[in-house]
């Protein structure tokens, strides 16, 4: 065991847990204020429900060996087995394998909190259960397979360095197919309603995502390091392009502009920050702030009722970072090189990976929400927030 592997890794799990009670913050103070009850108790409680989730089952299908061709992982793990024998950790053989477990579930709890976003008053307590149960086994962890876990994709040679298809992008994706199954809200009520809240939040999730990023490295290392720069980076550039967007069009700007354009930023760094050289990240971040800014004015245009914009921060900010990370892979830095670095085929496989994925996702979800609400209706009674 390495001692500042274990530190840094162990230190990872803390902050990247606390980033959760941080969406729940920023999501809190960003809708109506009759709705923030609601926000942080659903958002809350993902820290729990998908503890026992990822424990009992989803670690093992995300991390399991190969069955279905590389399509889901095996039952290895079941039930907590084996976490305790550290000749299973071929991920991240300096540490314990029950702190790799550990790293792992933090990112399985935070990427479904990131959805409860999208459905502000449409989503009551008993079926939001449900279907993050399901969603998390049916969903997350077949993407986590896929991509780290050893399954087709990895083989296939898709690159992510920490999150931009099996994190953000399902997230993303997963929200809109949930509004579109679900439908709009009949009566808009939208905040923000505390904006301390939202700084208090932002603030946590835009330190946490340095160690966030640098923890896929898996130890304390050049490349924990590189993340971490690269991370704020992209944020600092995203954040000006979502300004100058604002700016442009409306002749003011907001703190929710500055949030809203680090996000974009954040999210971009996500796949990219460990396998691209530090100049990549300005105009990557800028690129996404642009585009991250233009989906939001699409979906207000198409009145999609994504309350928080989840697909627009998160799905095409995961979306951009992958298709960008195809191109500026940094040989020297990456498991393969980019088509800037003479290799095309990587943009390629980068492609297929978001298609495939993205595809998966939005079928999956669009199908679990309508069996659920079929026994449990989803929407809560005039739109009003449940008692707890």
């Amino acid at each position: 065991m390495n001692s500042g592997d274990f530190a840094f890794l162990f230190t990872a799990a803390v902050v990247i847990t606390l980033m959760t009670p941080a969406v729940a913050y920023f999501y809190g103070g960003l809708v109506h204020k009759k709705f923030t009850h609601t926000m942080l108790m659903q958002t809350f409680f993902t820290i729990p429900l998908i503890t026992l989730v990822w424990s009992l089952v989803g670690f093992s299908l995300a991390y399991g060996g190969n069955i279905l061709g590389g399509s889901i992982g095996g039952a290895d793990f079941l039930f907590l087995r084996g976490l305790t024998d550290n000749t299973n950790n071929i991920w991240a053989p300096t540490v314990p394998f029950s702190l790799f477990f550990v790293v792992q579930l933090t990112f399985a709890i935070i990427t479904p909190a990131l959805i409860s976003g999208a459905l502000v008053a449409r989503f009551r307590f008993i079926p939001y259960v449900i279907f993050f149960i399901t969603w998390s086994l049916l969903v997350y962890s077949p993407l986590i397979h896929w991509v780290w876990g050893g399954g087709f994709l990895a083989k296939m040679g898709y690159l992510d360095f920490a999150g931009g298809l099996p994190v953000h992008l399902i997230a993303g994706f997963s929200s809109l197919a949930a509004v579109f199954a679900i439908g709009n809200r009949e009566k808009r009520e939208d905040g923000p309603s505390n904006m301390v809240y939202v700084a208090i939040g932002v603030g946590i999730l835009w330190a946490g995502w340095l160690i966030f990023n640098a923890s896929a490295a898996l130890g304390a290392n050049e490349t924990a390091a590189l993340a971490a720069l690269n991370t704020l980076l992209a944020s600092a550039s995203g954040c000006i392009a979502w300004l100058l967007l604002a700016y442009g069009q409306h002749k003011k700007i907001s703190v929710g502009d500055v949030v809203f354009g680090a996000f974009s930023g954040l999210v971009v760094s996500t796949p990219t920050s460990g396998f691209v050289s530090p100049w990549v990240m300005l105009p990557a971040g800028f690129i996404g702030g642009m585009l991250c800014y233009g989906a939001v004015a699409l979906r207000i245009k198409r009145d999609w009722d994504d309350t928080l914009d989840v697909w627009a921060l998160h799905g095409i900010g995961g979306l951009t970072g992958v298709l960008l990370l195809g191109i500026f892979a940094n040989p020297d830095l990456a498991p393969a090189a980019g088509w800037l670095y003479g290799n095309p085929k990587q943009f390629f496989i980068e492609v297929a990976g978001l298609l495939i994925g993205t595809a998966y996702c939005v079928i999956v979800t669009y199908l679990l929400v309508k069996i659920i609400n079929r026994f449990t209706p989803f929407r809560q009674i005039n739109e009003e927030p449940e008692d707890f």
